[in-house]
């Protein structure tokens, strides 16, 4: 029996122009539209091109969105999940979808997009052949730290975290990590796109809050 197909479709970092030609032909054909938020859903149809009505998956309502899923995928529809920025399942939501979907025995398809992963690696002037992405830290500063002292062994360290919390993030590296050369870069692929090189201490958070991603040479030579 058909159990549907998940098409987990890569998005653009800020700009709509670097959207897949293939996840906006998706969104025009999928059956059961599926976004993580509801601003950017209908930014991503706009440059679609069409009007259409879809859900919104988010923690709040995760087991609402999962039924509606299920019952789509079980009656064999094609659903597209498409996440605010980027690749789903990537530092974002999107794994209870694909558990679901490979709990039903439904079909996969990954659309590739743009990354503020490796876009940010690719803008490193030190070795990333090995690196290790350490995604979202916690947010009290004592835990962080904790775990950026975990990343001492790594060659090449990848941080994540929310604009609002760059300097705080930037203090705690510089207090953990001296002055370790590293890569910054913020808003990648929008209007204020810029990327910083330099040892930790010189690097300083913007005024405007700008999504970002930090690149840290921890031992690059052992990359």
């Amino acid at each position: 029996m058909n159990q549907g197909t998940l098409i987990l479709a890569g998005t653009d970092l800020g700009n709509h122009a670097d959207i897949p030609a293939r996840s906006l032909e998706a969104l025009r054909t999928g059956q059961l539209l599926v976004f993580e938020g509801n601003r950017n859903a209908r930014a991503f149809l706009k440059a679609a091109g069409v009007h259409r009505d879809f859900l919104c998956y988010s923690e709040h309502e995760e087991r609402e969105s999962l039924e509606a899923v299920e019952s789509a995928l079980r009656q064999g529809q094609v659903v597209v999940y498409m996440s605010d920025q980027g690749m789903p399942n990537v530092a974002d939501p999107g794994r209870a979808l694909l558990q679901l979907a490979y709990r039903l025995g439904s079909n996969i398809q990954i659309i590739p997009g743009p990354s503020s992963l490796t876009t940010a690696l690719a803008a490193c002037p030190f070795s990333t052949e090995r690196f290790y992405f350490a995604g979202f830290l916690p947010r009290d500063s004592g835990a962080r730290r904790k775990a950026l002292g975990g990343l001492q062994k790594h060659p090449v360290a990848v941080v994540l975290d929310t604009p609002y919390r760059l300097r705080a993030l930037l203090d705690d590296a510089v207090a953990v990590f001296g002055p370790k050369p590293a890569l910054l870069a913020l808003d990648i692929s929008g209007p204020q796109e810029q990327f910083i090189f330099a040892p930790l201490p010189k690097i300083h958070a913007p005024e405007e809050k700008l999504n970002f991603v930090l690149v840290i040479a921890l031992n690059p030579g052992k990359a």
